[in-house]
């Protein structure tokens, strides 16, 4: 395991494949296409994302606080357990995703800090 961080998302899955969990501050705005990625159990805070699909998606039981998620498509994507307190959804779309104990505390969406609670009335609406 490295202390660096992972500069492209083939690095960051070669790592995660290898067992490593840990992979905060990232920055993936160039990398659009994420979709049907494993990730569970990693701890991606403080992650940038732009435009990225990331349909097909799995975030179980991982920390997401603070990440930057503008722009992007979020379609069958399991946040089962996943912590997206503090986490920029500008623009982000969400379509038939799994959202149990999912928390959204303080996340800014479209300029608006939402408690879980209100994200979900929002969501459902």
């Amino acid at each position: 395991m490295t202390n660096e961080i992972p500069k492209y998302i083939g690095d960051l899955l070669e790592r995660y494949e290898k067992g490593e969990r840990d992979f905060p501050n990232c920055d993936f705005e160039k990398h659009e296409n994420l979709q049907h990625l494993t990730l569970d159990n990693s701890n991606l805070e403080g992650t940038i994302f732009f435009s990225a699909d990331f349909t097909g998606t799995s975030f179980r039981n991982c920390n997401l606080k603070k990440c930057g998620f503008k722009c992007c498509k979020f379609e069958s994507v399991d946040f089962t357990n996943a912590d997206l307190s503090g986490s920029l959804l500008s623009g982000a779309e969400f379509i038939d995703c799994e959202f149990s104990n999912t928390k959204f505390d303080g996340a800014d969406w479209y300029g608006h800090t939402l408690t879980t609670e209100e994200f979900m009335n929002n969501l459902i609406k």
